[in-house]
């Protein structure tokens, strides 16, 4: 066992590893096996993870990719009746609905709440069920929201399987930047912490302080500016033609030839030139030093990644996944997180293509059918107009544009595509972390009120899901609003 591998083993809190180690003695003890996970960065991540252990292991599996675990999907598990169901990035909202099915949990959602409960060690716990091993932060007093990702919690299963898993621990990486785990404090943080230390000890990541903004790798450096948006820089984001002159004011040259020069291509002196000048923009416009402060934090790069591709920087590394995802091709995505560098890679980019133009126009629609403000919450309806599986990322893009009031979480709704007996409409919110220190918590009033209307929710307290029956969401509007005013107030 090498030091790095003893420290990160050292930072799990020991009933943590206790269950990752179970989990991982069903796991070894399988014939065959069903990965069923969720179909963004995240869970592609974490399905990566788990699929390389079984693969090691030399376990027969196949991977259903799930944008919920509804009582269809458990109905499917259940008929297919494998040796083993290892859930990753989902599960744990669902815990007593899954009741006989052999299953391993490796997710950091809110755990279900109709499970019984019992008092451990000061900390509250699920009540372990007999063909449930259940690996999630939460049931350890640490947050699924900013601490580890559902692709974390895999990768400590794995490393429960076999230490030499730890080269895997890239995979965690990706899924907690995937899940913006690193927004809040402009780095990773908590048990992230541990695996991105594993990482870079085995020399697999590197870590430096740069810019925030997205591209670093691929975008040409005006288009990352004109694209910015955490944060916002006035005057120059939406605008390509000040981008380039606000760059060009800078002495920088922008081309090598005809090609337009990315980030990564600037010598460490041109970055420091440009910081330094978009700090005294934004304070010239008058920014407080916290947005001003946002502008650079932590940057994760996969060094063993060719330069100037979309999978060298984790971040744009995520985006690519999301793309896959979004667009009901989760399975490439995770096999470009098994290492295809040919074919698969190349659909990505191809999807990557599809995905931005598809989110550029949803945006134009969501701005189109207007904002609509309640005293607590403001909503958009997108309708059949947007897709349901990046409404949400519409949502969160909206609400970080300097256009739209950031004192109320913002809440989209899309028609959703999935068979059902009634019509259901897909609910995406997304939140801040200014409205999170204030009280605001979305998976639970996500989960309350869609229930109470005759639907399933949850989430993250910064950002859940839910899904409704279409004809009562004017009831869910009111109940959310008022929910939310109560977290706020209280």
């Amino acid at each position: 066992m090498t030091a790095g591998v003893q420290s990160f083993l050292d930072e799990i809190p020991a009933a943590m590893m206790d269950t990752a180690f179970k989990a991982a003695k069903r796991i070894q003890g399988a014939s065959d096996a069903i990965i069923a996970t969720h179909i963004d960065a995240d869970g592609i991540s974490a399905a990566a993870i788990a699929g390389m252990t079984l693969q090691r292991l030399g376990i027969d599996f196949r991977t259903m990719f799930l944008k919920k675990l509804d009582d269809r999907a458990i109905a499917s598990l259940k008929s297919d009746a494998p040796d083993l169901v290892w859930l990753t990035d989902l599960g744990s909202g669902s815990v007593s609905k899954l009741q006989d099915i052999p299953a391993v949990i490796t997710d950091h959602h809110r755990p279900d709440p109709d499970a019984p409960q019992r008092k451990a060690d000061g900390q509250l716990q699920l009540t372990d069920f007999n063909r449930v091993d259940h690996v999630n932060p939460h049931l350890h007093g640490i947050s699924g929201a900013s601490d580890l990702s559902g692709a974390g919690a895999t990768f400590i299963a794995s490393m429960a399987v076999a230490q030499e898993n730890a080269d895997l621990s890239p995979l965690a990486i990706l899924g907690s930047v995937g899940d913006l785990q690193d927004q809040k404090t402009r780095r990773l943080e908590g048990l992230n912490r541990a695996v991105l230390q594993l990482a870079t000890d085995l020399g697999l990541v590197e870590v430096t302080e740069d810019i925030r903004y997205f591209g670093r790798e691929t975008r040409p450096v005006f288009k990352m500016l004109e694209y910015s948006s955490d944060p916002y820089l006035p005057h120059i984001t939406g605008r390509e033609q000040e981008s380039i002159s606000f760059l060009l004011g800078l002495g920088i040259e922008l081309k090598v030839g005809d090609t337009w020069r990315t980030w990564a291509s600037f010598s460490d002196d041109e970055r420091r030139t440009t910081i330094d000048a978009l700090r005294d923009h934004l304070a010239s416009c008058g920014r407080k030093d916290s947005t001003i402060d946002r502008l650079t934090g932590e940057a994760y790069t996969f060094v063993r990644e060719e330069r100037g591709s979309p999978v060298r920087d984790v971040k744009e590394f995520a985006t690519l996944l999301n793309a896959c995802g979004r667009h009901g091709r989760a399975e490439v995505g995770m096999r470009i997180c098994a290492g295809d560098r040919g074919d698969a890679l190349l659909e990505g980019y191809s999807l990557l293509r599809d995905h931005r133009s598809a989110l550029r126009m949803a945006l134009d629609v969501a701005k189109t059918k207007g904002i609509k403000r309640m005293k607590h919450i403001q909503y958009f309806d997108a309708e059949d107009e947007i897709e349901e599986t990046i409404v949400g990322t519409v949502a969160g893009m909206l609400l970080g544009s300097n256009s739209v009031d950031r004192t109320a979480p913002m809440i989209a709704f899309a028609e959703s595509v999935e068979p059902s007996d009634v019509q259901m409409v897909k609910v995406s919110s997304r939140g801040t972390q200014e409205l999170v220190s204030r009280g605001m918590d979305l998976s639970v009033a996500m989960r309350e009120v869609a229930e109470k209307v005759g639907g399933v929710g949850g989430g993250h307290n910064i950002a859940a899901g839910a899904t409704i029956p279409s004809d009562r969401k004017d009831e869910f509007l009111e109940r959310l609003d008022a929910l939310v005013g109560s977290q706020l107030h209280r």
